[in-house]
């Protein structure tokens, strides 16, 4: 091979690598969101889930928030790294230092948020996951119902249409310990926020990359993971109440359901108790 021809090979290399790097972030949820704790509106977090392997590559990528017109744009994480795992299924947690603390154990994010999301845009408002250059917005979701009148549109690799509307018809919860969560498998594609998105119970479970989980819980509530027989331990108990009944449905309200009120017993219910198993309760 020439000289020339070894040039242009290495060029042609190189412009496929950064190809295939600004490929890998985009198959993506935004998973699950908390904009306030318990009216502390400065401890939030904000999940994401990859719905396929190789999208790693968030270090490319940003969490925006937008007001209730669909304007005012806040950068509230520019994601500075890739992260170590990928597959369907994994976490990116993006939460702030105030949240962290609140959970058990306490929380340790992939990335802590220093801009958080402006409560002003709770009643309505839009959270979208893009490009470094919002030249390519992966995934929206907006809230507030008939409060949010922005535009909602974006990539169709994970909205056939590219159209996130309606909204979620609930406004970013603003008190007490409620998240808004996706309700779709791993590899879900989106089709409405309205659809898609629904309230969880007070008990809400977080994972980061690394597959470690952390439960938020509001003060007084049962152990989290306490769900065989409210003895105030996280036991074997426990673990066998949940691998019983893993993969079925239980109803909105069973204990064995602790991760999230949706009715089933998942993996992020193991979760729980995984992550808190040999805790005891005061």
């Amino acid at each position: 091979m020439n000289k020339t021809m070894m040039i242009v090979s290495g060029v042609v290399a190189g412009l496929s690598l950064t190809a295939a790097a600004s490929a890998t972030f985009h198959l993506m949820q935004i998973e699950q969101v908390i904009g306030s704790v318990n009216g502390d509106n400065t401890a939030q977090a904000i999940q994401l889930r990859m719905r396929a392997g190789t999208q790693n590559f968030v270090g490319q990528s940003r969490l925006v928030a937008f007001d209730a017109s669909g304007a005012n744009p806040i950068v509230v994480m520019d994601i500075p790294s890739n992260v170590a795992n990928s597959g369907a299924g994994v976490r990116v947690l993006v939460s702030t230092a105030n949240f962290n603390a609140l959970t058990a154990p306490a929380c340790t994010p992939d990335f802590v948020m220093t801009t958080p999301i402006p409560a002003s845009y709770f009643n309505g408002g839009k959270l979208v996951f893009e490009n470094d250059t919002s030249t390519l917005i992966a995934w929206n979701l907006a809230w507030g119902g008939a409060n949010y009148t922005g535009t909602n549109t974006g990539a169709t690799f994970n909205d056939a249409d590219g159209n996130f509307n309606p909204p979620f018809a609930s406004a970013l919860p603003s008190s007490g310990y409620a998240a808004i969560h996706y309700t779709g498998t791993a590899t879900g594609v989106s089709t409405t926020n309205a659809a898609d998105y629904e309230l969880t119970g007070d008990t809400t479970t977080w994972t980061n990359n690394g597959g470690a989980s952390f439960t938020l819980t509001p003060p007084g509530s049962p152990c989290p993971g306490d769900v065989a027989n409210n003895d105030g331990m996280v036991d074997v108990d426990d673990l066998n109440a949940i691998l019983s009944a893993f993969g079925t449905s239980v109803g909105v309200g069973d204990p064995r359901d602790t991760a999230n009120g949706d009715g089933f017993v998942d993996v992020d219910d193991l979760n729980v108790i995984l992550a808190n198993f040999g805790n005891t309760c005061p």
